[in-house]
């Protein structure tokens, strides 16, 4: 009898700290395409032409039936792939680079290069890697489109400090892309957290982006759907150990890529020169 009181004591107990942390800051994953038909409020959304930029490296990632959003960080000339960063939690588990066979997908734009399109384009896509890992939520979908996109680069440093302000792109319920501007509050462990705008359901995979341009995040979560909660973000830090793991760490900063090549002067091999400098030539 004595046994039985203890054991209901201990579920008791862990009831009533599970449902404090639950009350304390609920997390919610954020994904599905069929949350367009659940009734969560949206405020006004951001498409102003001044957003045509953000707008137009953003798109929506569609798989089995489920959807998120996604953001355009590189494009390659030479293969003229489009490579798209998003959520890992659209898929279950963990997929590494190279095994086959590679999972299809759909990737939908709607502005080419700061220019709404009369309708969406949708281009079948293929997905990479991804991470389902609490922290490491993130995922890579490449596709061929028939222009030369704007991309954002995934940020080869974190520089953020509290109360920057930032762009939050992604697609509520599966709607076309919006931006809302939202506050960083503060880097907690693998997190980033924000405030203002927490994002909405569809809204998962989406980039974190700052005012210059560069990604620094990828939404998978939020407090309170409402949008008046916080927005949990997987930060660069955690993109460098799934990119890493999955041989495409070259992506992380590729801004960065043209300014380390050498630069050698002949006829004065051991001066040394800065990555950035542009030489010009001598006029006589």
């Amino acid at each position: 009898m004595k046994r039985i009181s203890v054991v209901a004591l201990i579920l008791a107990l862990s009831i009533s700290f599970c449902n404090y942390c639950a009350s304390a800051e609920p997390i919610h994953p954020i994904l599905r395409e069929d949350a367009a038909r659940v009734d969560f409020p949206v405020p006004k959304e951001q498409r102003d032409e001044k957003y045509s930029k953000f707008l137009s490296a953003s798109v929506k990632v569609s798989v089995n039936g489920s959807a998120g959003s996604g953001t355009i960080i590189y494009y390659d000339p030479s293969s003229e792939w489009v490579y798209v960063l998003s959520c890992g939690h659209l898929w279950e588990g963990n997929k590494e680079y190279g095994s086959e066979p590679k999972v299809g997908a759909r990737v939908m734009v709607w502005y080419k290069n700061g220019t709404k399109l009369p309708e969406p384009r949708t281009y079948d896509a293929e997905v990479l890697f991804w991470s389902n890992d609490r922290g490491y939520d993130s995922s890579l979908v490449r596709f061929k489109c028939d222009w030369i996109p704007e991309y954002f680069p995934i940020s080869p440093k974190f520089k953020l400090k509290k109360g920057d302000l930032l762009n939050s792109m992604g697609c509520d319920g599966g709607r076309e892309v919006a931006r809302y501007e939202v506050r960083f509050v503060e880097k907690r462990s693998l997190d980033i957290i924000t405030e203002l705008n927490s994002p909405r359901p569809g809204r998962s995979g989406g980039g974190l982006v700052t005012n210059e341009g560069e990604l620094v995040g990828i939404c998978w979560g939020t407090s309170d759907i409402s949008g008046k909660g916080i927005g949990y973000f997987t930060p660069v830090s955690s993109m460098e150990t799934v990119f890493s793991k999955n041989n495409h760490i070259w992506l992380i900063g590729n801004r960065k890529i043209i300014e380390i090549v050498p630069i050698k002067d002949w006829d004065k091999p051991d001066r040394k020169y800065e990555g950035n400098f542009i030489p010009m030539p001598i006029m006589f």
